[in-house]
């Protein structure tokens, strides 16, 4: 029997809820949650140093781990959740891929560069070990300075694909609910008896 597996890509600015959308998605449907940062977590475990004493190519490289680590599980019949705050431009470097062996699907959170940004920076001030693992600019910036960096223009993916844009100021906007129909939902799990 031949099945086409599915691809949820969830996308952002840094600190648009991403990771919580990604969770509760995966949750719902009972899919593999594939993280950039927690590949990026791993990868600065295995060196033991801050984020800025790694090798200078170690963003390149786990993002290549993060689409590698996409593409064999989709190739091999794995239906996933890939959730990264990349722009387009990264994001083209997978997706007509992931596009000629699944049924891609795009969540966009959509959320002001402010509010993001803020959340952003809450999230780095109350986790001391994320600027270990990751280098946040955002933190060093309002250390030094006190003040909030908004961040650059954010530029969503936008392929082909079914795409829904998600309010994430209040909860979700449409609901989990209409998220998870947008999907596709579960499959018939009463079929397979």
């Amino acid at each position: 029997m031949d099945a086409i597996p599915k691809c949820i890509i969830i996308s952002g600015r840094p600190g648009s809820g991403k990771t919580t959308l990604a969770e509760d998605v995966s949750r719902k449907l009972y899919l593999p949650k594939i993280s950039r940062d927690e590949i990026k977590e791993g990868y600065v475990n295995t060196f033991g140093v801050k984020h800025e004493r790694l090798p200078r190519d170690s963003n390149r490289k786990v993002n290549e781990i993060f689409f590698a680590t996409a593409l064999n599980l989709l190739e091999s019949g794995v239906s996933v959740v890939v959730e990264a705050a990349f722009q387009h431009k990264l994001w083209n470097l997978v997706v007509p891929r992931i596009q000629q062996i699944a049924h891609t699907f795009i969540l966009i959170c959509d959320l002001d560069a402010e509010t993001s940004a803020r959340r952003h920076l809450e999230r780095g001030l109350n986790d001391p070990n994320r600027e270990f693992f990751h280098g946040d600019s955002r933190v060093t910036i309002y250390r030094k300075t006190g003040r909030l960096s908004s961040g650059d223009q954010y530029d969503a993916p936008h392929f082909d694909v079914p795409t829904l844009r998600v309010s994430t100021l209040d909860g979700y906007v449409p609901g989990m609910e209409s998220i998870i129909e947008f999907t596709g939902g579960l499959p018939n799990c009463s079929a397979g008896v």
